[in-house]
């Protein structure tokens, strides 16, 4: 059996707040967002659900950012909202102007997890571990970046391994000149 790997990217949704699906306590954990091209569920960050609970009421136009998990084997989509921006309330309610443009943004949990088995430790993974926390310290990154050593990545032959969350993406024969470019492509915002 042949396993595939979700596809995630970034997404930006501009729609009409149809519904909201809340938890015991109140907080939301799913938007129903109408547009021009359909109906989109999205889930709300952990981060962001206390915090926009008093904001949105059906009928607001919002613009929705966040990651998109396309799963092939089971060809759905999941979306995950970490930035939502209140672009209007709805009609029948009076708005003072200062308070229609509220933005709330969250970022993913970002982690890296360098393998730390001894074919990777000894085949730089220990060197590109260094430089990275090193890097992400210069850059005052690293109380935003958790850098995790981990088990076997099952991939001894291509050594030194990592994978960059949330992005899932996998390195192998990892090497310590190129985490810098890894930084800049996977754990700074555009």
């Amino acid at each position: 059996m042949v396993m595939t790997q979700p596809f995630v990217s970034q997404f930006t949704i501009t729609g009409k707040l149809e519904d909201l699906s809340t938890k015991s306590n109140d907080c939301i954990k799913y938007l129903q967002l109408v547009t021009e091209q359909g109906e989109y569920w999205v889930k709300v960050a952990k981060e962001l659900r206390k915090s926009i609970s008093s904001k949105l009421k059906p009928g607001c136009l919002l613009k929705v950012t966040g990651m998109r998990r396309h799963e092939i084997n089971k060809g759905k989509i999941k979306y995950k909202a970490y930035g939502i921006e209140l672009l209007s309330k709805p009609a029948s309610e009076k708005v003072i102007s200062q308070t229609c443009n509220s933005t709330v943004t969250a970022k993913p949990k970002a982690k890296v997890l360098f393998c730390q088995k001894s074919t990777c430790w000894k085949k730089g993974g220990k060197t590109a571990c260094e430089l990275l926390k090193k890097e992400l310290k210069n850059r005052g990154l690293a109380g935003q970046v958790e850098v995790k050593t981990v088990g076997c990545l099952k991939q001894c032959k291509k050594a030194p391994n990592m994978v960059i969350m949330p992005d899932k993406a996998r390195y192998s024969r990892v090497q310590p000149q190129k985490v810098s470019n890894l930084i800049e492509k996977h754990l700074i915002a555009d």
